[in-house]
């Protein structure tokens, strides 16, 4: 089940990243060459770009790809190595936590508003927030079982 949603959540960023691509060189091509612009080609490349950063960093937080700076940690005894760890990981949650209680609030609170051209409510824009966060906290959790159990078998 969760080799399929990591699936999901790489072709969602493939798409994204294409999806920017191809609005921006629209964009590009349609005002440079034939003098119109293209309203949407600048909301749909902003949404794009905002949701694969939110999908990117979810995914980075599952293959624990976010940078690392651990000469601190390859100097320390493993005990305090791991309580150390263990510490960067409650820190780490208790920021996840946060962002994702305030994305719901920040989705309930932007529920009227609409984008100026598309005219789709920021609530479904703005779900990323909620969602990306809630994902990285379940995901950040799985990896600080995996190290502990890795750890233990030591």
């Amino acid at each position: 089940m969760v080799k399929a949603f990591d699936r999901l959540l790489k072709f969602l960023l493939t798409f994204l990243v294409g999806l920017l691509t191809v609005s921006v060189f629209l964009q590009v091509l349609i005002r440079f060459v034939f003098k119109y612009p293209l309203p949407w080609t600048e909301e749909v490349s902003r949404i794009a770009f905002v949701y694969s950063i939110f999908v990117g960093a979810t995914i980075a937080v599952r293959e624990k790809a976010h940078l690392n700076v651990d000469f601190l940690l390859v100097a320390l005894p493993a005990g305090v190595a791991r309580a150390v760890k263990f510490l960067g990981a409650t820190l780490m949650a208790v920021f996840l936590s946060v962002m994702t209680w305030q994305g719901i609030e920040f989705v309930r609170v932007t529920g009227v508003q609409v984008t100026p051209v598309m005219q789709v409510p920021f609530r479904y824009l703005y779900l990323i927030i909620p969602s990306s966060g809630g994902l990285m906290l379940l995901y950040l959790i799985l990896a600080t079982i995996d190290d502990f159990r890795e750890g233990a078998e030591r």
